[in-house]
Protein backbone atom coordinates (compact mmCIF):
# COMPACT_ATOMS: atom_id res chain seq x y z
CA UNK A 1 0.00 0.00 0.00
CA UNK A 2 1.40 3.75 -1.20
CA UNK A 3 1.55 6.16 1.46
CA UNK A 4 -1.25 7.70 -0.44
CA UNK A 5 -3.63 5.27 -0.22
CA UNK A 6 -2.74 4.56 3.17
CA UNK A 7 -3.56 8.65 3.91
CA UNK A 8 -7.04 8.13 2.17
CA UNK A 9 -7.54 4.81 4.03
CA UNK A 10 -7.50 6.49 7.33
CA UNK A 11 -9.25 9.66 6.63
CA UNK A 12 -12.08 7.40 5.22
CA UNK A 13 -11.96 5.47 8.47
CA UNK A 14 -12.00 8.29 10.85
CA UNK A 15 -14.91 9.83 8.71
CA UNK A 16 -17.15 6.37 9.25
CA UNK A 17 -15.95 6.51 12.80
CA UNK A 18 -17.44 10.02 13.39
CA UNK A 19 -21.09 9.25 11.70
CA UNK A 20 -22.70 7.61 14.81
CA UNK A 21 -21.39 9.42 17.57
CA UNK A 22 -22.80 12.85 15.18
CA UNK A 23 -26.40 10.99 14.32
CA UNK A 24 -26.84 11.42 18.52
CA UNK A 25 -25.60 14.80 18.62
CA UNK A 26 -29.05 16.88 18.20
CA UNK A 27 -28.30 19.71 16.04
CA UNK A 28 -27.88 23.05 17.15
CA UNK A 29 -31.01 24.05 15.35
CA UNK A 30 -34.48 22.52 15.49
CA UNK A 31 -37.87 22.02 17.24
CA UNK A 32 -38.61 21.44 20.82
CA UNK A 33 -41.60 20.89 22.77
CA UNK A 34 -42.36 21.95 25.99
CA UNK A 35 -44.55 20.99 28.43
CA UNK A 36 -45.62 23.34 31.58
CA UNK A 37 -47.32 23.54 34.99
CA UNK A 38 -48.42 26.73 36.02
CA UNK A 39 -50.41 28.65 38.84
CA UNK A 40 -51.88 31.69 37.67
CA UNK A 41 -52.47 34.70 39.90
CA UNK A 42 -54.61 37.71 38.97
CA UNK A 43 -54.22 41.20 39.75
CA UNK A 44 -56.18 44.26 38.14
CA UNK A 45 -59.32 44.59 36.81
CA UNK A 46 -61.33 42.66 34.32
CA UNK A 47 -63.78 45.54 33.73
CA UNK A 48 -64.95 48.51 35.15
CA UNK A 49 -65.61 47.48 38.87
CA UNK A 50 -65.25 44.34 38.10
CA UNK A 51 -61.39 42.73 39.47
CA UNK A 52 -59.49 39.82 38.18
CA UNK A 53 -59.62 38.20 40.98
CA UNK A 54 -63.67 37.87 41.60
CA UNK A 55 -64.17 37.10 38.19
CA UNK A 56 -62.16 34.11 37.12
CA UNK A 57 -60.27 33.56 40.17
CA UNK A 58 -56.79 31.82 40.49
CA UNK A 59 -56.24 28.97 37.74
CA UNK A 60 -54.21 26.17 37.64
CA UNK A 61 -52.81 26.31 33.94
CA UNK A 62 -50.93 23.63 31.78
CA UNK A 63 -49.53 24.69 28.65
CA UNK A 64 -47.98 23.19 25.58
CA UNK A 65 -45.25 25.12 23.38
CA UNK A 66 -43.56 24.48 20.45
CA UNK A 67 -40.22 26.21 19.77
CA UNK A 68 -38.00 26.58 16.96
CA UNK A 69 -34.31 27.03 17.87
CA UNK A 70 -32.17 28.81 15.31
CA UNK A 71 -29.06 28.00 17.63
CA UNK A 72 -28.70 26.68 21.21
CA UNK A 73 -29.37 30.16 22.30
CA UNK A 74 -32.28 31.58 20.59
CA UNK A 75 -35.94 30.15 20.01
CA UNK A 76 -38.87 31.07 18.42
CA UNK A 77 -42.49 29.41 19.33
CA UNK A 78 -46.04 29.48 19.88
CA UNK A 79 -47.47 28.24 23.19
CA UNK A 80 -51.22 27.24 24.24
CA UNK A 81 -52.41 27.61 27.62
CA UNK A 82 -55.57 26.19 29.40
CA UNK A 83 -56.28 27.61 33.04
CA UNK A 84 -58.98 26.27 35.30
CA UNK A 85 -60.09 28.24 37.38
CA UNK A 86 -61.20 28.89 40.91
CA UNK A 87 -64.15 31.35 40.33
CA UNK A 88 -65.60 33.98 42.27
CA UNK A 89 -65.30 33.36 45.63
CA UNK A 90 -68.53 34.79 47.13
CA UNK A 91 -70.68 33.61 44.54
CA UNK A 92 -68.95 29.83 44.82
CA UNK A 93 -68.90 29.77 48.50
CA UNK A 94 -72.79 30.31 48.66
CA UNK A 95 -72.71 26.70 47.25
CA UNK A 96 -73.54 27.52 43.47
CA UNK A 97 -71.74 25.92 40.76
CA UNK A 98 -68.98 27.53 39.33
CA UNK A 99 -67.12 27.14 36.28
CA UNK A 100 -64.59 29.26 34.98
CA UNK A 101 -61.52 28.74 32.32
CA UNK A 102 -59.02 31.22 30.77
CA UNK A 103 -57.12 30.11 27.39
CA UNK A 104 -54.33 31.84 26.38
CA UNK A 105 -52.01 31.73 23.21
CA UNK A 106 -49.67 33.44 21.49
CA UNK A 107 -45.76 33.42 20.40
CA UNK A 108 -42.76 33.69 22.27
CA UNK A 109 -38.93 34.58 21.68
CA UNK A 110 -36.42 33.63 23.96
CA UNK A 111 -33.02 33.44 24.59
CA UNK A 112 -30.66 30.47 26.45
CA UNK A 113 -27.80 31.57 28.51
CA UNK A 114 -25.43 28.91 29.16
CA UNK A 115 -26.82 26.28 27.03
CA UNK A 116 -23.65 24.10 26.98
CA UNK A 117 -24.27 24.05 31.16
CA UNK A 118 -25.84 21.97 33.19
CA UNK A 119 -27.35 24.94 34.86
CA UNK A 120 -28.77 27.36 31.99
CA UNK A 121 -31.20 30.47 32.83
CA UNK A 122 -33.42 31.85 29.93
CA UNK A 123 -35.37 34.74 29.65
CA UNK A 124 -38.45 35.48 26.92
CA UNK A 125 -40.78 37.81 25.76
CA UNK A 126 -44.21 37.55 23.89
CA UNK A 127 -47.35 38.52 22.95
CA UNK A 128 -50.46 36.93 22.49
CA UNK A 129 -54.46 36.28 22.98
CA UNK A 130 -56.65 35.73 25.97
CA UNK A 131 -60.31 34.43 26.75
CA UNK A 132 -61.84 33.96 29.77
CA UNK A 133 -65.30 32.27 30.66
CA UNK A 134 -67.39 32.18 33.79
CA UNK A 135 -70.68 29.93 34.33
CA UNK A 136 -72.69 29.96 37.14
CA UNK A 137 -75.51 27.93 38.03
CA UNK A 138 -76.91 25.15 35.66
CA UNK A 139 -79.36 24.78 33.07
CA UNK A 140 -82.45 27.32 32.99
CA UNK A 141 -81.04 29.23 36.11
CA UNK A 142 -76.94 29.48 34.59
CA UNK A 143 -75.67 32.71 33.60
CA UNK A 144 -72.52 32.78 31.37
CA UNK A 145 -70.36 35.11 29.93
CA UNK A 146 -67.43 35.95 28.29
CA UNK A 147 -64.37 38.40 28.08
CA UNK A 148 -61.34 38.49 25.23
CA UNK A 149 -58.79 40.65 24.22
CA UNK A 150 -54.83 40.80 23.71
CA UNK A 151 -52.27 40.13 25.89
CA UNK A 152 -50.07 43.28 25.07
CA UNK A 153 -46.75 42.02 26.29
CA UNK A 154 -45.72 39.23 28.75
CA UNK A 155 -42.04 38.25 30.27
CA UNK A 156 -40.72 35.48 31.67
CA UNK A 157 -37.46 34.40 33.24
CA UNK A 158 -36.63 30.31 33.54
CA UNK A 159 -33.63 28.02 34.71
CA UNK A 160 -32.82 25.06 33.06
CA UNK A 161 -31.48 22.00 33.96
CA UNK A 162 -29.72 20.12 31.55
CA UNK A 163 -30.66 16.28 32.51
CA UNK A 164 -28.86 15.36 28.81
CA UNK A 165 -28.27 17.35 25.66
CA UNK A 166 -32.28 17.10 24.90
CA UNK A 167 -33.87 16.84 27.87
CA UNK A 168 -34.04 20.40 30.34
CA UNK A 169 -36.47 20.94 33.24
CA UNK A 170 -36.55 23.78 35.62
CA UNK A 171 -38.64 26.46 37.10
CA UNK A 172 -39.78 29.91 35.79
CA UNK A 173 -41.76 32.66 36.40
CA UNK A 174 -43.86 34.85 34.14
CA UNK A 175 -45.92 38.23 34.01
CA UNK A 176 -48.54 39.18 31.29
CA UNK A 177 -50.22 42.44 31.00
CA UNK A 178 -53.40 41.83 28.86
CA UNK A 179 -56.35 43.95 28.16
CA UNK A 180 -60.18 42.70 27.29
CA UNK A 181 -62.03 44.40 24.10
CA UNK A 182 -64.55 42.32 23.72
CA UNK A 183 -67.56 40.56 26.15
CA UNK A 184 -70.49 38.06 25.53
CA UNK A 185 -73.18 36.95 28.26
CA UNK A 186 -76.23 34.67 27.94
CA UNK A 187 -78.58 33.75 31.07
CA UNK A 188 -79.58 30.75 31.02
CA UNK A 189 -81.43 29.14 27.58
CA UNK A 190 -81.68 32.43 26.05
CA UNK A 191 -79.36 33.80 23.26
CA UNK A 192 -76.11 34.89 23.47
CA UNK A 193 -75.71 38.88 23.43
CA UNK A 194 -71.40 40.10 22.82
CA UNK A 195 -70.61 43.48 22.28
CA UNK A 196 -67.19 45.39 22.19
CA UNK A 197 -66.42 46.91 25.38
CA UNK A 198 -66.21 50.87 25.45
CA UNK A 199 -63.03 52.69 26.35
CA UNK A 200 -64.44 53.10 30.01
CA UNK A 201 -64.94 49.47 30.37
CA UNK A 202 -61.36 48.54 29.24
CA UNK A 203 -59.18 47.89 32.50
CA UNK A 204 -55.33 46.43 32.59
CA UNK A 205 -54.87 43.43 34.09
CA UNK A 206 -51.75 41.26 34.92
CA UNK A 207 -51.74 37.79 35.32
CA UNK A 208 -48.78 36.31 37.65
CA UNK A 209 -47.35 32.67 36.97
CA UNK A 210 -44.88 30.62 38.67
CA UNK A 211 -44.63 27.14 37.55
CA UNK A 212 -42.46 24.36 35.92
CA UNK A 213 -41.14 23.36 32.37
CA UNK A 214 -39.83 20.18 30.69
CA UNK A 215 -38.56 20.71 27.59
CA UNK A 216 -37.68 18.00 24.77
CA UNK A 217 -35.21 18.88 21.91
CA UNK A 218 -36.50 16.65 18.69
Amino acid sequence: MTARHFIASLALTSCLGALPAAAQEPSNSGLALGVRGAFGIPVGDAGTDLSLKDTFGSTVAPQVDVSYFFNRQLSLGAYFQYGIGSGPGDECADGADCKSKVLRFGIDLDYHFRPAGFVSPWVGVGVGYEIGSLEVGEGSNSAWFKLEGYDLGHAHFGVDLQLTRSIAVGPYISASVGQYNKGAIRLGDAAEISNDLSDDEKQIHVWIQPGVRVQFRL
